[in-house]
C-alpha cells in the first residue's frame, strides 16, 4: 500500500494500526504483521463516507472514529469489518454550539466529542465536549478550556492594496492541545513564561476515566535567539519572492524588512515550536497512560530531541530520536515514526525506547 505523507497513526489494542494518509480519502487499516487488511471509509458526502478525514482514534476495542473537518462531522465505524455504524453530522454541532462555526476533532472514552470554536480575531479558540449520546438533540456545549493561539500567524501589512502577508511565526509558541487514541487523556501545553532563571511552561491534563486534573511546571534553560537567527529565517521565506513578482515590495530586501520590522521575536527559543496545523501539532503527542511527549526547538540540543513527562509529573527526560525519523505516535515504551528513503518515499516503522547508560 504506498503511502505519501501520514497525517496521523493510531495503533489498535492487538498490534494493529490505523493511519491517515494524505492522499488516500479513508483510513488504511493494517495487521499487527504489518499487511494491509483495508480501507476504511471513501470519499463522498453519503453515509460512511468522508470529504477530509482529519483525526482518527479508538472508541473502547471495537470502533473507529473519524472526524471530516470539511463536513464538521464524526463518523464510528467497527474496527473488524470497516463497516460504517453511525454518523453525527454538523446541524446538531451548530445548534449545540450557540453560535460561531465548530469543529469537532476528538471522542473522548466517555463518549463525550471534543470541538472547538474560534474567535473572531482568531487568537483563542474555546475548547468544548458534547455528549455524543445526546446530540441529535443539541445539547449546550460544556467549556474545557480556552487556548490562547497568538502570535501563532505573522501579519505583515502590505504596501499596496491593503490586507497582509500571513506568515507562520517559527518563534512563537501558542497553547497546543493533544488527545490520547483512545480518549483518556487530554493535554494542554500552554505558553512558556518569560525567559528568567526558574523559566518553565505548563502542561495541564485532564484523565477521562478517573476524572482528575493537575498541571505540571516543565522547567528548561532558554538558548538565546541572535538577529542573525531571525534575519536568515527571514532572507530563506519563499513568499516573498512570489511578492516582489506581483509587486508588492519593490525587492527581496525590502520585503525581508517589512517582515522584520513586523516580528516580535522573543529572545529566546520557545521551548516547542508549532509545526502543525491549528491547535492540534504534531510537535505534541500523548499515549493513553498520560505520558506527554513534547519536541524541543532548542537548535543546541539536536532537532529531533524531546522532553517526556511522565504521568504523574515527577519525572522530565529526554529522548534522542535519530534523524530523519517523523515521530507520529507513542505507547508504552513502543514509538512509530515515519522514514523516507533515498527516493522519498515514506514508510512507518515501529521502535522500542532503549534507556541510556549515562
Amino acid at each position: 500500500m504506498p503511502l505519501t505523507f501520514v497525517l496521523q497513526l493510531v495503533p489498535g489494542a492487538d498490534g494493529s494500526v490505523f493511519l491517515l494518509d494524505a492522499q488516500t480519502d479513508g483510513v488504511l487499516a493494517f495487521g499487527p504483521d504489518g499487511v494491509f487488511r483495508r480501507q476504511i471509509g471513501r470519499r463522498g458526502e453519503g453515509p460512511g463516507e468522508l470529504l477530509s478525514p482529519w483525526r482518527l482514534g479508538l472508541l473502547g476495542r471495537d470502533t473507529l472514529w473519524v472526524t471530516d473537518a470539511r463536513r464538521s462531522s464524526v463518523h464510528l465505524y467497527d474496527v473488524s469489518t470497516g463497516m460504517s455504524l453511525e454518523d453525527f453530522g454538523s446541524a446538531g454541532w451548530e445548534a449545540a454550539g450557540g453560535g460561531g462555526r465548530l469543529r469537532p476533532f476528538a471522542v473522548l472514552a466517555d463518549h463525550r466529542v471534543v470541538a472547538t470554536r474560534r474567535t473572531e480575531s482568531d487568537a483563542t479558540a474555546e475548547v468544548l465536549a458534547f455528549d455524543l449520546a445526546g446530540q441529535r438533540t443539541g445539547p449546550a456545549g460544556v467549556s474545557l478550556s480556552t487556548l490562547d493561539l497568538r502570535d501563532r500567524l505573522l501579519v505583515v501589512p502590505v504596501p499596496a492594496g491593503g490586507g497582509g502577508l500571513q506568515l507562520r511565526n517559527p518563534f512563537s509558541h501558542s497553547d497546543m492541545l493533544a488527545i490520547d487514541p483512545s480518549g483518556r487523556q487530554v493535554a494542554v501545553i500552554r505558553r512558556p513564561e518569560p525567559a528568567d532563571p526558574g523559566a518553565f511552561f505548563v502542561v495541564e491534563r485532564h484523565s477521562v476515566p478517573e476524572g482528575g486534573t493537575g498541571s505540571i511546571q516543565v522547567p528548561y534553560t532558554p538558548r538565546p535567539l541572535s538577529s542573525r537567527d531571525v534575519r536568515a529565517w527571514a532572507e530563506a521565506l519563499g513568499p516573498l519572492g512570489r511578492m516582489v513578482e506581483l509587486g508588492v515590495f519593490p525587492s527581496r530586501a525590502a520585503g525581508v524588512e517589512a517582515v522584520l520590522d513586523t516580528l516580535d521575536a522573543p529572545d529566546y527559543y520557545p521551548p516547542i515550536e508549532n509545526r502543525g496545523r491549528g491547535i492540534v501539532d504534531e510537535s505534541v503527542l500523548v499515549d493513553s497512560g498520560g505520558v506527554v511527549w513534547l519536541q524541543a526547538s532548542d537548535p543546541a540540543e539536536g532537532a529531533n530531541d524531546w522532553i517526556v513527562v511522565s504521568r504523574e509529573g515527577d519525572q522530565v527526560s529526554h529522548v534522542a530520536v535519530p534523524d530523519g525519523i517523523r515521530l507520529l505516535a507513542v505507547h508504552g515504551d513502543r514509538v512509530w515514526g515515519e522514514v523516507r528513503d533515498g527516493f522519498g518515499v515514506p514508510s512507518v516503522h515501529t521502535y522500542r525506547i532503549q534507556p541510556s547508560r549515562r
